[in-house]
């Protein structure tokens, strides 16, 4: 390609011996712009790595219109809910996201109930409009550790975490006041909290309701790998100022040089 400007500066060359003889001022600006573009593909170009912007990934579906993203660095970031079919797009968390990595089956009715715990399982973003606001559900007792938790299940207005050592908490029944915002072991810690007399936690589930016909997605999933687009900084645009010059002078003044190119290839 570095045909191209040697044939330009050819050009200019002539254009400036021209005008020289024929003491022509016009040929001589020629030659200087055509002297001028030819050089600049052979100025240094930058070669620093440009700064990445950060990625977006789906990492959690609920069905064919619903999922979760996460917009970040190594799967780290803001995690979104987003439901195509109304046009929602809603940060629940704003940084420092990740993915929660125990099983979890989301089979709620459209989105009446979204019960998503945090990447730490500290606590829970929760929403009850569709996705258009959430709220922080927490946990009654202790016993809060990601790392105990088998699984996470939400069916019928409710959550139901499992965990490896055979314990199931759950949200409330679907009514009341703050109903789905507080997270309950119904065997060691119901008895002694004043939830006991609340009827939304009277005869709760004594295991997890079975999930038929879920077309979600059963775990997070997330590409640490994965790369935003490069931002725009003062060196690539300039590389790509010299790209522009090489080509336009390869569509014009050296159109000859072009076609044997590409005749050649």
């Amino acid at each position: 390609m570095w045909l191209i400007p040697l044939w330009t500066l050819g050009l200019a060359l002539t254009c400036w011996m021209f005008g020289q003889w024929m003491g022509k001022n016009p040929a001589r600006l020629v030659a200087a712009g055509l002297a001028t573009s030819a050089l600049i593909p052979w100025l240094p170009s930058s070669h620093a790595e440009p700064p990445r912007k950060p990625s977006t990934q789906v990492i959690y579906r609920f069905d064919d219109h619903r999922h979760l993203e996460l917009t970040g660095y190594d799967c780290e970031g803001a995690i979104y809910y987003v439901d195509e079919k109304r046009g929602i797009r809603n940060s629940y968390m704003d940084q420092f996201a990740r993915v929660f990595l125990p099983k979890i089956v989301h089979a709620d009715n459209d989105g009446d109930f979204i019960f998503m715990p945090y990447s730490d399982a500290s606590g829970f973003a929760v929403s009850k409009d569709h996705g258009r606001t959430f709220q922080e559900a927490r946990w009654v007792g202790d016993g809060f550790h990601a790392r105990r938790i088998k699984s996470v299940t939400v069916i019928q207005q409710q959550a139901f975490i499992e965990f490896k050592d055979g314990r199931v908490f759950m949200t409330s029944k679907p009514f009341g006041d703050g109903w789905g915002m507080n997270v309950i072991d119904p065997v060691n810690h119901l008895p002694t909290t004043v939830y006991k007399r609340l009827p939304e936690f009277q005869n709760l589930p004594t295991t997890v309701p079975e999930v038929k016909d879920y077309k979600g997605w059963s775990q997070m999933r997330c590409d640490p790998d994965l790369e935003g687009e490069p931002k725009q900084t003062s060196g690539t645009r300039w590389n790509a100022f010299q790209l522009a010059v090489l080509d336009g002078l390869g569509r014009t003044v050296a159109r000859p040089v072009t076609w044997l190119i590409e005749a050649a290839g």
